[in-house]
């Protein structure tokens, strides 16, 4: 399954990353590193958005909307006012406030050396694109991102809790081949939760150095608490 990342610089073959670039007066290469620099910030709000049983469904809900698939099909629709307007409202759900913006564009203007303002008018856009990524990646047979929508929407039985794998014991595992017991198969795996369907998503930001990656959950922290933990 691609990332985000991988679905941004692949956007209408590459159209979107081009138009943005030409939007905002960058090279490619600059739109590239902003688009790398900015996933940390984008994993961080959205994984703590799906660690709040308040929040959690709502966005969920609106994943399966399929509101923002447009502006993934159109990269220029993204770009239009009433587009960043939406976009401005994504990013404050996410973010929580827009002190956090801030500071995001303030962090990846230090590891890009793209100017903050320019940066600030970049992430709109950006939330747009990335939700239409989400929303493509829903289409897709078989994935996690589709089932969490069918249990947040109530679309899906409740989900049985993971069976524990059985120890693997040297002297059992003997006697039974002794006496021609075949192995228990490989329990299937359970459903994957709120938090590891966004860390699978965005490749849990490993594109990035830890330090750059800590420094984005310092943000958050900051701002709006340290996150819960699993």
């Amino acid at each position: 399954m691609k990332t985000i990342y991988d679905l941004m610089l692949e956007a209408q073959q590459g159209a979107f990353a081009s138009a943005m670039a030409k939007e905002f007066g960058l090279s490619f290469e600059q739109q590239s590193k902003a688009f790398e620099a900015m996933m940390p910030a984008f994993w961080q709000g959205m994984r703590r958005s799906a660690a709040d049983p308040f929040g959690v469904a709502a966005f969920w809900q609106q994943v399966g909307s399929g509101q923002y698939r447009s502006y993934f099909d159109n990269p220029l629709a993204a770009m239009t006012p009433s587009a960043r307007a939406e976009g401005d409202g994504m990013l404050e759900r996410m973010f929580g406030s827009p002190e956090v913006a801030k500071a995001v564009a303030l962090q990846v203007e230090a590891s890009t050396g793209i100017a903050q303002d320019v940066v600030r008018r970049m992430m709109p856009v950006m939330a747009n694109m990335m939700m239409g990524g989400v929303q493509r990646q829903t289409e897709t047979y078989d994935n996690p991102f589709l089932a969490m929508m069918r249990e947040m929407t109530g679309a899906a039985s409740k989900p049985k809790p993971r069976p524990e794998k059985r120890p693997d014991l040297p002297f059992v595992t003997l006697m039974e081949s002794f006496l021609g017991k075949e192995k228990e198969p490989e329990p299937e795996p359970g459903p994957m939760t709120n938090e590891e369907v966004i860390d699978r998503l965005f490749d849990a930001g490993k594109s990035m150095q830890d330090s750059y990656r800590k420094s984005m959950e310092l943000i958050f922290d900051r701002f709006a608490g340290p996150a819960k933990k699993d």
